[in-house]
């Protein structure tokens, strides 16, 4: 649920306002992009001068939603507030976002910390762009604008994994009917999300699939990405993402996971992504870890090296589908 006097202050702000920042988080996916992308639409169509600042460099299968509106860079003379979609915690933040009071947050995670001066988070939302949605229907903008339609759908699409998790409720498929009546196209955006992959992304699938391992009694999935692994292929980390899919996918597993290692800022870190059928709350898992998520994905950033970070993720999965819903990495209780 919204919080509705938060969201008052946040609707008064834009009222008021003339000249916004909306951001994303760092290493942007389909809903944090469409959602920036969206609702800066949904701000131009109420009148305001909107500046859409991704630091980033998209990966591929987003390049579809880029427009000229995007800025790699950057100052803060001049906004009113800067919006940061898709955001939970202060770490993931962008790089070199000015710092523009209020930071607002628009959001659906439940795992989250205390990033933001105002928040709008609705964590029964399917995607930050359903919490868009709603939002422009509170501005008086709906249907959003063609602009608008493209990203917000594609965003919707991805987190709801093509309509097919557990938050694909009645009102998200009215949602993503409206999108195509505004002109977004299925197929195009299903492409770009979930096909179109470049030949070294499934010559690594067929290496990551080499590490599959099961535990307990194959209700545990794992499957690991090593430097080595992304050199041989000629691959980049960024088609790394969503393969733990590949993982949760097999019957009869309840939890998967994913660790790779990730040339970071900070040096070579371990990433850690998280998936369950729905049943269990791999959050639980990921916040054990340092990191958070949604009941059904979840993930971590560690210091570990591929092993160690492996085990820690295995022992949490294990003592999650092995004991109380509210266990967590080695069993302890989060």
């Amino acid at each position: 649920m919204i919080d509705e006097a938060m969201t008052e202050r946040v609707m008064e702000l834009v009222t008021t306002g003339r000249r916004f920042l909306v951001a994303c988080h760092r290493r942007p996916d389909a809903d944090a992009v469409g959602s920036a992308l969206g609702f800066a639409a949904v701000l131009e169509a109420v009148g305001k001068d909107v500046v859409v600042y991704v630091p980033d460099e998209l990966p591929l299968n987003l390049r579809f939603l880029a427009c000229t509106k995007i800025e790699r860079s950057v100052t803060g003379a001049g906004f009113d507030a800067v919006f940061v979609m898709d955001t939970a915690a202060n770490a993931l933040l962008p790089d070199g976002l000015p710092d523009v009071r209020p930071l607002v947050i628009v959001d659906h995670h439940a795992a989250h910390d205390d990033v933001g001066d105002l928040v709008v988070r609705d964590v029964d939302a399917c995607a930050t762009a359903e919490v868009v949605m709603d939002l422009a229907e509170r501005l008086g903008v709906r249907p959003v604008p063609p602009e608008a339609a493209t990203p917000l759908y594609a965003a919707i699409v991805a987190d709801t994994g093509g309509f097919r998790y557990p938050s694909t409720r009645a009102r998200v498929l009215r949602m993503g009917a409206e999108l195509i009546d505004g002109g977004a196209e299925p197929w195009a955006v299903a492409y770009e999300l979930f096909e179109g992959w470049e030949p070294a992304r499934m010559k690594l699938l067929g290496a990551v699939l080499d590490t599959l391992e099961m535990h307990a009694d194959g209700r545990v999935a794992m499957l690991r990405v090593s430097r080595a692994m992304l050199d041989d292929c000629e691959a980049k980390d960024e088609m790394v993402e969503g393969l733990v899919n590949y993982a949760r996918m097999l019957r009869g597993v309840e939890a998967a996971g994913l660790v790779w290692e990730f040339a970071g800022t900070r040096g070579l870190e371990t990433k850690v992504s998280l998936r369950s059928r729905g049943e269990l709350d791999v959050s639980r898992v990921a916040a054990d870890l340092g990191g958070g998520g949604h009941r059904t994905a979840a993930g971590a950033t560690l210091g570990d090296t591929l092993d160690e970070t492996a085990a820690k993720v295995i022992a949490g999965l294990v003592a999650l589908v092995d004991g109380p819903a509210e266990a967590g990495v080695g069993g302890a209780r989060l």
